[in-house]
C-alpha cells in the first residue's frame, strides 16, 4: 500500500477529504463540543489527524490553490460590509497591539536563543523563525535566503516543520483562550461578550432565504477584487502583498457602494466556507513525525519563542486597555499571518475585526524581512 492513502495527484481525492473537513466544521459548530472549542479547531486537529496518519499528503499542488486562490476570494467576501466609518476609530488600539506583538516575537527569539542550542547555524534558523512570526511563510523563505540558510536543505527543512506544527498549535490556543473565563476577567472583552450573547439568541436572529443570484454577483464582486488586487500588486513590482490590494479593492467597493453591499446576503457565509476548507489545509500541513525526528530543539525554540509572544500580547492587553479579542487577533495576525487572522475573526462572528487583523497583518509582511535578517546578523 503506498502512502498517503490519498495521493498528492488525486486532486479529486483531495477534495472529497478537504469539503468533507469543511462539513465536518460546520456541522460540529452545532455540537456541544464544537460550542465549546469551536468548529474551527476542531477542523485543524481533524486535518492533521488525517494528515499524520497518512490518509492525506502534507503538501499538493491543491493545499497550494487553497492557499493562493480560496483564500484571496474569501478575503473580500468577509469585507463586502465592512463599514470603515464604525471600524477607523476603534482601531488605533490594534496599531499598538501590532508593536507589542512583533516587541514578544523578538523578545521570543532572543529568550529561546538564549536557552536553547540549535547548533552552528542557530542563528540563521533564529533570524528565519523570527521573521514567520512576525509576517508569514513567504518571509521565513525570503530570510532563508537571504541569510544563507536555505543552503542547508535538511536544516530548512526541520526547521519549516516545527513552525508549521507550532503555528497550527498556537491557532488553536488562540481560538481557545476566549472561552477561559479567568483571562476573560483579568483582561475584559465587550466583543467576546458580544459573540456570547449572539450565541445564546441565535434563533432570534433574522434569517435569510439562499440567493443563487446574490451568490454569483458577491462571488463575481470577490473574483474582481482578486483580479485588481494581484494585477496592481504586479504591476508596482510587489507581487507578494497583492492580498493587501485585494483587502483595498474590497473595502473599497464596501464603503462607496454601502446600501447596495447591504442587500446582497449570503456572501460572509460562502467566504466562512473557503475558510473551512483552509483550516482543514493548516491541519493537513503540520507533519508531527517530522519535527520529532529532526527538529526537537528548534521546536523547543519555537516553543520558547510563541510563549514570551503571547506573554507579551496580554501584558501588553492589559497595560493599555486593550479588548481582549483584538489583542488576539493582532497576536494572530503578527505570528502567523493575514490569512488566518482574518478567519479567526471571521470564525469567531468579530467581523468588524477582520479588516484590522487582514491590514495589520500585511503590515507585518512588510517589516519582517528587516527584522529577521538583523536579528540572524546581530546573534551571529
Amino acid at each position: 500500500m503506498t502512502l498517503p492513502l490519498i495521493s498528492a495527484d488525486n486532486t479529486f481525492g483531495l477534495l472529497f477529504a478537504f469539503l468533507g473537513l469543511a462539513a465536518f466544521g460546520f456541522w460540529s459548530e452545532r455540537t456541544r463540543l464544537g460550542q465549546w472549542i469551536s468548529g474551527v479547531i476542531l477542523t485543524i486537529l481533524a486535518g492533521t489527524l488525517l494528515a499524520n496518519l497518512r490518509i492525506v499528503p502534507f503538501a499538493s499542488d491543491f493545499h497550494d490553490m487553497v492557499w493562493g486562490y480560496a483564500v484571496p476570494l474569501a478575503i473580500p467576501l468577509l469585507l463586502f460590509k465592512a463599514d470603515l466609518k464604525k471600524i477607523l476609530p476603534e482601531s488605533g488600539r490594534m496599531l499598538i497591539a501590532f508593536f507589542i506583538a512583533a516587541l514578544g516575537t523578538v523578545a521570543g527569539v532572543l529568550a529561546g536563543f538564549s536557552l536553547i542550542d540549535m547548533g552552528p547555524q542557530g542563528h540563521l534558523v533564529a533570524g528565519a523563525l523570527g521573521a514567520s512570526w512576525i509576517g508569514g511563510s513567504m518571509n521565513f523563505a525570503a530570510v532563508a535566503q537571504a541569510t544563507g540558510l536555505s543552503e542547508n536543505g535538511a536544516l530548512t527543512a526541520a526547521t519549516a516543520a516545527a513552525d508549521n506544527v507550532m503555528a497550527t498549535f498556537f491557532i488553536a490556543l488562540l481560538l481557545l483562550l476566549p472561552g477561559w473565563k479567568l483571562l476573560t476577567r483579568f483582561i475584559p472583552s465587550r466583543i467576546i461578550e458580544a459573540e456570547e450573547y449572539e450565541h445564546e439568541h441565535e434563533a432570534e436572529t433574522e434569517k435569510h432565504p439562499l440567493d443563487m443570484g446574490a451568490l454569483a454577483l458577491l462571488l463575481f464582486l470577490s473574483a474582481a477584487c482578486c483580479f485588481a488586487g494581484f494585477e496592481i500588486a504586479a504591476l508596482l513590482g510587489i507581487p507578494k502583498y497583492g492580498v493587501l490590494f485585494v483587502t483595498l479593492a474590497a473595502l473599497l467597493v464596501a464603503n462607496l457602494f454601502p446600501r447596495q453591499m447591504e442587500r446582497l446576503h449570503g456572501g460572509f457565509d460562502l467566504g466562512m466556507f473557503f475558510m473551512y476548507v483552509f483550516f482543514g489545509v493548516i491541519g493537513a500541513a503540520a507533519d508531527v513525525v517530522l519535527m520529532v525526528e529532526t527538529a526537537l530543539p528548534i521546536f523547543f525554540f519555537v516553543f520558547t519563542m510563541a510563549a514570551v509572544h503571547l506573554a507579551f500580547v496580554l501584558a501588553g492587553a492589559k497595560l493599555f486597555r486593550i479588548d481582549l479579542a483584538e489583542a488576539l487577533v493582532i497576536s494572530n495576525a503578527v505570528a502567523v499571518g493575514p490569512a488566518t487572522a482574518a478567519a479567526m475573526a471571521a470564525g469567531r462572528s468579530w467581523r468588524a475585526l477582520v479588516t484590522p487583523g487582514v491590514m495589520l497583518g500585511v503590515l507585518g509582511y512588510a517589516v519582517a524581512n528587516f527584522i529577521g535578517i538583523a536579528l540572524a546578523q546581530w546573534l551571529g
